[in-house]
């Protein structure tokens, strides 16, 4: 049944596999060029994961400044 329990899912214009080996400065710029909140995790500082479901977002997760793993929601 579309948009329930949560509204349709809205894709990228672009493979989120692109943004993994990139600075996460690039990948935020193109995530938000596509209207996208970005919402990074660095595997340096440890960093907390929420569990709440965000379809417009995108979470990056890094080390030492460059994309490891991304995915959205």
């Amino acid at each position: 049944m579309p948009g329930f329990p949560f509204p349709e899912l809205r894709r990228p214009s672009f493979d989120l596999a692109e943004l993994v080996g990139r600075k996460v400065e690039d990948a935020r710029a193109r995530c938000e060029r596509d209207g996208f909140q970005v919402q990074v995790f660095d595997l340096d500082r440890h960093p907390a994961v929420t569990l709440e479901l965000n379809r417009n977002r995108i979470r990056l997760t890094a080390r030492r400044g460059v994309v490891r793993d991304c995915h959205q929601g």
